[in-house]
């Protein structure tokens, strides 16, 4: 059974209530203009030949003297019979042209011509033609009043046009032409068209409502393939794609549009489990310390010197959880657009000295020489917080990649109105291939893969560049190291000499 919820039966009966009042607009216009068109031509015929007779009697009648002679009489006497002998001149006259001519007897309608006493002078009805009753016309006040008039009689069922028109010679009445045309056959061919309409229109409507629904089914029958296939993609299967025409039409776009859309949830979703791996991973290491403290402690008794270095270990693996979880914590709030952003005036003096300095003591201890270059002291709008845990994860990874006898520079400087902070470092590097995947999450190198970290401190840095709509930028040589720059937009940045 059809369901109305279904698009291809919605625009199927759409189709078909439009296509039925179109229909029913033409057939109902065409319809009234036939009809028009019809009754006018038999008016105009009837018209025709009255005048041919009208012209033809008054150019015969006009050539008689004598009955012009006779013809004065006043206006209240107008369409009162003739004295027998004018009545005799008009009938000879009118029956000597139609010997001569036999018009009437040639014409197709129905003519006479009949006195003011409403007695036949001349007519060409036949047979039962001749039993029509004919109106009178001195009842009919637009005759009386114009000289012509149309009337519409039924005989034996059947309806007549009627057209009278007055036969004037001089200006005077002498006789009236009459003509009638049969509409039944009018009448019957109007009613087989409207019959044909009444029968057509279902049948076209219906036809048309196949020919919908089995146009419907087959542009929607994409649709329904992408509709099956859709129900097959889960969580767990997103390598399954729509399938698509390649017609280059809507549904086309359609599934073109929503393939991209599972592409970025195929990826999404692979991130997110390579993710949770690596946090895991990451949280196992030291739960799993911790859990081997616990258990040594747990073994046999430990001295109180014994105890504090296992509370130390442990400290530390917290720690080291914790500083793990927030950085995951940042991350999400990036995501989430939601990562609020405290900004003040910060003197890159003032920030970045002490900060260089706390990382003195370690560069010292891997033999490693670091290097602070200020250029003047700008003033940047930052979050004091955030701002320092970039500069933290940038020189913890430059020492942490840098080998003995290397070298670590962090500078800052002023150019065309924009602050610019670089930190380099003559370390291991990166490869071309990696360098795009180095702000990625849980991202290490091969070579950094036997170095301590979690590799999310540059996805951090990244979102609190992107958070505070800085820019940033990296270049590195495999062997030679590593330069890491963030550019602050100069509506951002203000000057301000030591």
């Amino acid at each position: 059974m059809l369901k109305l919820q279904s698009v291809k039966v919605r625009l199927t009966l759409w189709y078909a209530l439009v296509l039925s009042v179109f229909l029913a607009i033409f057939s109902f216009m065409m319809y009234a203009e036939l009809a028009r068109a019809l009754y006018h031509d038999a008016e105009k015929n009837l018209a025709w030949s009255v005048q041919k007779v009208d012209e033809a009697l008054q150019t015969k009648l006009k050539k008689q003297t004598k009955l012009l002679q006779s013809l004065t009489r006043s206006p209240q006497e107008s369409l009162k019979p003739f004295p027998p002998e004018t009545e005799k001149i008009i009938k000879e006259v009118i029956l000597e042209w139609e010997r001569q001519e036999l018009f009437l007897a040639r014409s197709q309608h129905t003519l006479r011509v009949v006195d003011l006493s409403r007695q036949d002078i001349v007519s060409n009805l036949k047979e039962w033609e001749k039993e029509i009753i004919f109106p009178n016309f001195e009842r009919d006040s637009y005759f009386m009043e114009s000289g012509a008039s149309y009337q519409t009689i039924h005989f034996k069922n059947k309806p007549f046009r009627l057209y009278y028109k007055m036969l004037r010679v001089g200006g005077y009445p002498v006789a009236v032409i009459q003509s009638a045309y049969a509409l039944h056959e009018t009448e019957k061919t109007l009613k087989q068209l409207g019959s044909m309409i009444a029968i057509g229109i279902p049948l076209a409507v219906l036809c048309a409502c196949f020919a919908g629904w089995f146009l419907a089914r087959r542009f929607f029958k994409p649709v329904d393939s992408m509709t099956r296939e859709a129900k097959q993609i889960t969580a767990a299967h997103l390598d399954s794609r729509l399938p698509r025409t390649y017609m280059g039409d809507e549904i086309d776009r359609l599934a073109e549009t929503l393939n991209e859309m599972i592409d970025r949830l195929e990826h999404s979703t692979r991130a997110m489990r390579e993710f949770s791996s690596d946090v895991s991973h990451e949280l196992k290491t030291p739960l799993a310390i911790i859990r081997g403290e616990l258990d040594l402690a747990s073994r046999k008794t430990r001295s109180r010197e014994e105890i504090d270095k296992m509370l130390l270990v442990i400290s530390e693996e917290t720690d080291e959880m914790i500083r793990l979880v927030n950085d995951l914590m940042i991350l999400v709030r990036s995501d989430a657009r939601q990562l609020r952003l405290d900004k003040q005036h910060l003197h890159l003096l003032e920030v970045l000295e002490p900060l260089v300095d706390r990382f003195q003591e370690r560069s010292r201890q891997k033999g490693i020489r670091l290097i602070w270059n200020p250029s003047g002291n700008a003033v940047i709008e930052a979050d004091e917080g955030h701002f320092k845990r970039v500069m933290n994860n940038l020189v913890d990874n430059a020492l942490k990649f840098t080998d003995s006898g290397g070298e670590v520079t962090v500078s800052a400087s002023t150019q065309n109105e924009m602050v610019i902070i670089e930190v380099k470092d003559s370390g291991i590097g990166i490869t071309s291939e990696n360098q795009p995947k180095i702000f990625m999450r849980f991202f290490r190198d091969e070579k950094a893969r036997s170095r301590e970290g979690s590799g999310l401190g540059l996805s951090i840095v990244k979102a609190i560049c992107d958070a505070h709509a800085w820019q940033i930028g990296l270049e590195s040589i495999p062997g030679q190291g590593t330069l890491i720059r963030i550019f602050i937009p100069a509506s951002e940045v203000g000057a301000e000499s030591e």
